[in-house]
């Protein structure tokens, strides 16, 4: 199998542009993000060319995202604790942030990109305005010591996180942005000490919880409204694999056979193997 091997350093994390479906985008331990042009017929042969090469980082870049609105705008964070924003055309870092005191745990553009929030391994949260990183709000998130994550909840304006408790037991949480002291609610989730990745569907409210090492994908939903007034979440399901997972892609929305009832497909990774994974629903169920 044809490798891509232009950095000095294991590859983090990678990212495909939206606007551009052969244009991949990776993270290294070697400070550096990357920009590959795949051709249309694929990689035939190993290559270490890459068609762009973005330097500034101090430390190794574990996270990027692109731009969902603006072509050629990539985000990236660093081990020394800052996020920095590119203009990947000219290779030119348009704003740097360096003021998040610890090492960025997750990275999200929101529904618009018009504001960055992350999530820091000091259990801060913060978001900010690439145009106006200076005032950029900050909040303390879950109180436990494990790695959090966070995804923004469509164009609500709301973030939705998962964490920890001080007891070690697994919490979510919503928060609305644009009143950022305090979340609109935070509950335990389960007992599970397990960390996990998550995506959140915002088109049908539905959170995917991939347990790192561990075999299962679980799947909540959230009421906007619970028994309380407030946000809840709801568990639907969950699926079981072969093999500990070692990471999950989701496919993008036109991947998705939505004919055939389903909600979501991912791309299931383990230490061996790599297959396809239908989240589907029933379509009558008196659950929510």
């Amino acid at each position: 199998m044809p490798i891509i091997g232009g950095h000095t350093g294991p590859i983090l994390d990678c990212d495909f542009s939206p606007f551009h479906e052969n244009c991949l985008a990776t993270a290294s331990t070697d400070g550096t993000v990357k920009i590959w042009m795949i051709p249309e017929e694929g990689i035939k042969e190993n290559t270490k060319v890459c068609d762009a090469d973005l330097r500034g980082h101090s430390k190794k870049v574990q996270m990027l995202k692109f731009h969902p609105t603006s072509e050629f705008t990539l985000a990236s964070s660093c081990y020394s604790g800052s996020i920095k924003v590119w203009d990947i055309q000219n290779e030119h870092s348009q704003m740097s942030y360096d003021q998040l005191g610890g090492a960025p745990q997750s990275l999200e553009w929101n529904y618009d990109g018009s504001r960055i929030a992350c999530i820091t391994k000091e259990k801060k949260m913060h978001i900010l305005d690439p145009r106006a990183p200076g005032d950029a709000q900050k909040t303390t998130a879950h109180s436990g010591n494990k790695t959090q994550r966070m995804k923004w909840m469509g164009n609500t304006g709301n973030i939705i996180s998962v964490g920890f408790s001080d007891f070690n037991e697994r919490q979510y949480a919503v928060w609305d942005s644009r009143s950022f002291d305090k979340p609109l609610t935070m509950n335990k989730l389960d007992n599970t000490t397990q960390i996990a990745w998550m995506h959140y569907d915002d088109s049908s409210n539905i959170l995917y919880l991939v347990n790192k090492a561990q075999k299962t994908t679980e799947f909540w939903y959230l009421h906007e409204t619970g028994p309380e007034g407030k946000p809840w979440m709801q568990a639907i399901d969950k699926h079981v694999g072969d093999g500990n997972l070692q990471g999950m892609y989701f496919l993008p929305k036109k991947d998705v056979k939505f004919m055939e009832n389903e909600l979501e497909r991912g791309l299931r990774f383990t230490g061996t193997s790599a297959e396809y994974v239908s989240f589907k629903l029933k379509r009558m169920s008196g659950s929510f």
